[in-house]
């Protein structure tokens, strides 16, 4: 047995095999070549994102040229008592949800962000129960 088990020749590979090899190889630097350009496009992404485009002192803030509502919504002023407790808010385009518990009830008061003008309400009466909070 000889030292060296690849010393020997090899036979040469019948030409569909070598077809099929260079196909092969075809669709590995193809699919290469995606991946790298693809790593690129990102990498470049990247450092322009960070390095480029860099804000100057002449932009103006994301809000200039939009109308902020202001306004003051209360309990009193959608028709609950002043004791009425605030459970939650929530905001969703240009109408405000407000939950608020008024005794046993639970109450939910739409405002249109817009006018600060109250909407809708809903009661539900005898609600859930508050919920403990444990200290």
């Amino acid at each position: 047995m000889s030292a060296n088990q690849f010393d020997d020749d090899e036979k040469p590979l019948d030409p569909a095999m070598l077809r099929v090899q260079k196909r092969l190889r075809r669709l590995m630097v193809i699919g290469g070549s995606t991946l790298a350009l693809g790593i690129a496009a990102v990498m470049f992404a990247i450092v322009y994102r960070f390095f480029i485009q860099q804000p100057s002192e002449n932009d103006e803030p994301a809000t200039q040229g939009m109308t902020v509502p202001m306004g003051e919504v209360s309990a009193e002023s959608v028709g609950l008592p002043a004791g009425a407790e605030l459970l939650s808010t929530n905001v969703t385009g240009t109408v405000m949800t407000l939950a608020f518990r008024d005794g046993t009830d639970l109450v939910t008061v739409l405002v249109d962000t817009t006018t600060m003008r109250v909407s809708g309400q809903f009661r539900i009466a005898g609600g859930a129960p508050a919920p403990v909070i444990a200290p």
